[in-house]
């Protein structure tokens, strides 16, 4: 392959003509360039994931997180400590007067509204089949101990 330099344009159309050894430092200067931006880079990457300076140079930023670490994990606690601790029987007693108090003091605030015409025809039905069991379990029990009376 023969080494002529290729023919560049300046912006007027006119091609340019340089020597292979300018060409050459100018690669070679556009190297050491990039090879200086990729070790900055590579710098600041292992500047960023040391915990450690990072630590040292924002103080503030650690603390900062620490306590609201600390927090959400309190708060988790706290809330787990709650819930044990209302299932206690105490607990429970307590909150049980405090209800029928407020039952006493405000009885409308306790008792429905009127309700719904479905909520109203599942109770009669519901009433109708249980009246007819009871019925026909109490009768079925008279009949078989009147039955047994008599022999």
């Amino acid at each position: 392959m023969g080494e002529r330099t290729s023919r560049l344009t300046d912006g007027n159309g006119k091609a340019e003509t340089r020597p292979p050894r300018e060409i050459e430092r100018e690669i070679e200067y556009l190297r050491t360039r990039l090879d200086r931006s990729l070790a900055e880079l590579d710098r600041r990457r292992h500047e960023l994931t040391d915990i450690r300076l990072q630590m040292r140079k924002h103080p503030a930023v650690f603390i900062g997180a620490g306590v609201a670490v600390a927090l959400m994990l309190g708060g988790v606690g706290f809330a787990i400590y709650r819930s044990r601790k209302r299932e206690e029987l105490p607990q429970k007693a307590k909150r049980l007067r405090i209800a029928f108090r407020r039952a006493v003091a405000e009885p409308e605030k306790v008792a429905r509204a009127e309700p719904p015409v479905w909520q109203k025809m599942a109770a009669a039905v519901g009433t109708t089949i249980a009246v007819s069991l009871a019925k026909k379990m109490v009768e079925r029990t008279w009949n078989e101990t009147v039955e047994a009376g008599r022999t």
